[in-house]
């Protein structure tokens, strides 16, 4: 007791010449103003309020006021647990003081943004790493009662109180009716679409087409009896105590109870047609099923939903229409099989006897696609491919001889690979010589847009001169020439670097005596122009001076 009254009496003493120093002999007692949270807290008398004497600051007595962060370092969670207990460090790392009273107390030691987040306990992954801090660290999502412990915490500016379950922060969008744990379903990338959901390990499990079918065919959206708004909606994806003990609780019984209430002992969830042969067999009826009718919707014959009433099936005409309107008798299978309507029996019919035989592509396509008044007794006109077929070249061989007719260039084996070859090529405006020969056709022949915004593979042509295709490398040097210099005059089409150019005939410059050893390079140098880069040709200085000036040999060295 005497002791803690000397110490005190100290204080006072000191506190008291303190005031008669000048300011700079105070600043060699006190660093500086505290910030202003600290303010009340200002004065000689209480320094040993955070500080020891001859010790300086000490964490405890942080920890002391701050009750709310002592709470979680005794209970060994939190960032201050691990840079107090497991590194070591003083708080005064990271909450310098005696700066001032508009100092901000936290320090980052690589910036707020660059923060560790994984120190806190909670690794931020997926959206979480892009989001503002304050989104996260704000009074709506503080769940602990940290004015219990700190009346005066500013709950604006803490960044304790948060938990780690996402419920703590986001609404539940399913209103209870999932596990909370929402990590078994979803990923911090996004809310949607739920990539670890397994519809396996739910009680009604996917098989068949159940597995193609869209979920909110069966999930629908209703409205929460409570009103309750959640993200600002009462709206919400029911995902369970849903109905589905029989097939009935979602399909209508086309049957209409006939053959009792239990689907699955005919079907499966492979298909509504594809009936279980062990379960019914249609052979054992009067009409057994062969070809293309085992594929055929029973409801599509069985239209009244009995599947007990009898039905005609004497001709084929009782179920598929004439399309030949009885000009070939009624007798159906006279050419036709139930393996498909093209289907013809050898022999039976054989159109290479009409004007028109089939060949190539033309054996495969469906009768209906030609015939299609209905009657194939009623003449087709197959005069020219363009009665069929549109024009792909959008009418570019209009102006041809034959009139563009495709049979120039295309067979009925296909459309592609065509007839038109380099052999062909030479007798257009543009014979393909040299290194043109071994260049792809669509190399030149691109897609084009039309006006009319279709896609269209140029083959005509209005020019066919070289900067049609080819970039002018001399940035323009020759076209400002009159009459213009071409390319052909330097360049052949076996090789760009194959020249037809001779110095002392298509020059103003001969090449004599040394000069005629000088690389090309030597005085046709790069230069850069308007963004480009391109060798200097013309025009060029031709007096001795520009190139062997004075100090020209020592710059050249």
């Amino acid at each position: 007791m005497a002791a803690c009254m000397y110490i005190r009496r100290c204080i006072i003493i000191a506190a008291f010449l303190f005031a008669l120093l000048p300011a700079e002999g105070q600043a060699q007692i006190s660093p500086g103003e505290l910030a202003r949270p600290h303010a009340f807290l200002e004065g000689l008398t209480r320094c040993t309020t955070c500080h020891k004497l001859g010790a300086g600051a000490q964490p405890n007595k942080c920890l002391d006021c701050h009750k709310e962060i002592k709470t979680r370092v005794e209970k060994k969670r939190g960032l201050h647990f691990i840079l107090l207990k497991k590194q070591k460090k003083r708080c005064f790392t990271c909450h310098a003081e005696h700066a001032g009273r508009d100092f901000e107390l936290i320090h980052w030691e690589n910036g707020r943004d660059n923060f560790d987040h994984t120190l806190t306990g909670f690794t931020l992954r997926g959206k979480h790493k892009t989001i503002d801090c304050r989104d996260c660290h704000k009074p709506a999502f503080i769940r602990e009662n940290l004015k219990k412990l700190q009346p005066k915490i500013d709950l604006k500016k803490t960044f304790l109180g948060l938990r780690k379950d996402c419920l703590s922060c986001h609404e539940d969008e399913h209103r209870g009716q999932l596990a909370t744990t929402c990590q078994t379903c979803h990923t911090f990338k996004s809310w949607k679409p739920a990539p670890r959901f397994n519809h396996s390990q739910a009680k009604f499990r996917l098989t068949g087409k159940h597995k193609r079918v869209d979920c909110a065919k069966c999930h629908p959206v209703v409205r929460d009896r409570a009103r309750r708004k959640i993200n600002g909606k009462t709206l919400f994806v029911k995902f369970t105590g849903l109905a589905f003990a029989s097939c009935a609780d979602c399909h209508t019984d086309v049957h209409k109870g006939a053959f009792g209430k239990d689907c699955a002992r005919c079907h499966t969830t492979a298909g509504w047609n594809r009936i279980d042969g062990r379960r019914f067999d249609h052979s054992k009826t009067r009409f057994p099923l062969v070809g293309l009718h085992k594929k055929v919707d029973c409801t599509a014959c069985h239209k009244s939903g009995d599947f007990k009433k009898p039905l005609r099936f004497q001709n084929c005409s009782s179920c598929h229409e004439d399309v030949h309107q009885k000009k070939l008798g009624a007798d159906c299978k006279s050419c036709h099989t139930p393996l498909g309507w093209q289907k013809i029996k050898p022999g039976k019919f054989d159109h290479t006897r009409t004007g028109f035989p089939l060949r190539g592509l033309h054996k495969t396509v469906d009768c209906k696609k030609c015939h299609t008044s209905g009657s194939m007794i009623k003449p087709v006109r197959h005069e020219q491919c363009a009665v069929c077929h549109e024009d792909e070249h959008g009418g570019q061989f209009k102006r041809r001889k034959d009139g563009g007719r495709c049979e120039a260039c295309h067979t009925e084996a296909g459309f592609i690979p065509t007839l038109f070859g380099p052999k062909q090529h030479r007798k257009t405006r543009f014979p393909l010589q040299g290194a043109h020969l071994a260049t792809a056709c669509i190399a030149c022949h691109k897609m084009e847009s039309t006006r009319s915004g279709k896609l269209l593979r140029r083959f005509v042509f209005k020019k066919i001169a070289c900067s049609s295709c080819h970039a002018d490398n001399h940035n323009g040097q020759f076209t400002k020439l009159k009459p213009v210099k071409q390319c052909s005059a330097c360049h052949t089409v076996s090789d760009w670097a194959e020249l037809r150019f001779v110095h002392n005939r298509d020059s103003r410059f001969k090449l004599d005596g040394a000069h005629e050893n000088v690389p090309c390079a030597e005085c046709h140098k790069p230069i850069r122009r308007n963004g480009r880069t391109f060798t200097l040709y013309r025009p060029m200085a031709m007096t001795c001076e520009s190139c062997h000036g004075p100090g020209m040999d020592k710059r050249k060295k």
